[in-house]
């Protein structure tokens, strides 16, 4: 009897082993270098380019459906876009007021929280850093910090030119159109090129002129060129041009329609 118990716990303890052995490693740039999640010491949540593609994530916007503590928030324009990251940012809402929720896109910084609204093509990853990191990402990071990183044009990893081409159609004539190209010039230099195009009509109607609110009307190209001198020496050149021109941010009134005097005669509170 004792014989027949051992054997059946080394048999189911054996596949779980196995999976062990297959897990993916997560590399992350939060302390602008490359270390394996496990190493950093920070809170971060990663979302990986696969998972924002199974979520139907676009922008920076929908990232607060799988980051925790995430949250975004418009008011009257998009150029009144907030990032909070554990309650904290700007909230004032303040277009003039710099945010204490930096984002950084290849490293570089977005001053305005209104030029990192773009959908996000070519992506690697998305890194969601909780808590102050000003110590590395500057003075507009006391609340955390949104690092999103774009695949680079590494002419030794490719295997000749490779791209490709999404198109997502939707309800409310929504159209979004992606594409990338990437392709090795030399064995020291790579060249990649991406955009995008969005297009929605407004969920919100403008009862006073029967326009339309909080619609899509953007676009983007984005180009890069890698050169790798050697093997410590990288250099990005990175160029990208986006529009962005949408009716942000409805807000609707509530008005006493004819029953609401008997309502309120009643005790009852519409408010």
């Amino acid at each position: 009897m004792l014989r027949k118990i051992l054997a059946g716990v080394l048999f189911a303890a054996a596949p779980f082993v196995q999976a062990q052995d297959v897990m993916e490693e997560i590399v992350v740039s939060a302390q602008k270098r490359e270390q394996t999640l496990q190493e950093v010491p920070v809170a971060v949540t990663v979302v990986s380019s696969t998972t924002m593609d199974r979520a139907q994530i676009n922008d920076i916007i929908d990232l607060q459906s799988v980051v925790p503590s995430l949250r975004v928030t418009q008011l009257q324009t998009s150029a009144n876009t907030n990032f909070l990251i554990r309650g904290f940012g700007n909230g004032a809402n303040n277009p003039g007021i710099e945010p204490s929720v930096g984002v950084f896109i290849d490293g570089v910084f977005r001053s305005r929280s209104a030029s990192a609204l773009a959908d996000l093509p070519n992506l690697e990853r998305v890194e969601v850093l909780r808590g102050p990191q000003s110590t590395l990402f500057g003075k507009n990071a006391s609340a955390g910090v949104i690092n999103v990183v774009t695949k680079v044009a590494d002419p030794a990893k490719m295997d000749g030119a490779s791209g490709s081409v999404s198109v997502t159609a939707g309800d409310l004539s929504q159209i979004l159109v992606k594409g990338d190209i990437m392709a090795p010039l030399s064995d020291s230099i790579g060249l990649g090129l991406s955009g995008y195009s969005h297009q929605r009509d407004g969920y919100f109607k403008n009862l006073a002129n029967g326009s339309d609110i909080n619609n899509r009307s953007r676009w983007g190209v984005r180009g890069e060129l890698s050169f790798y001198p050697s093997d410590t020496v990288t250099i990005r050149l990175l160029a990208d041009l986006d529009e962005i021109d949408e009716k942000c941010c409805g807000v609707a009134n509530l008005v006493s329609g004819p029953t609401a005097p008997a309502l309120l005669a009643t005790g009852g509170n519409i408010a």
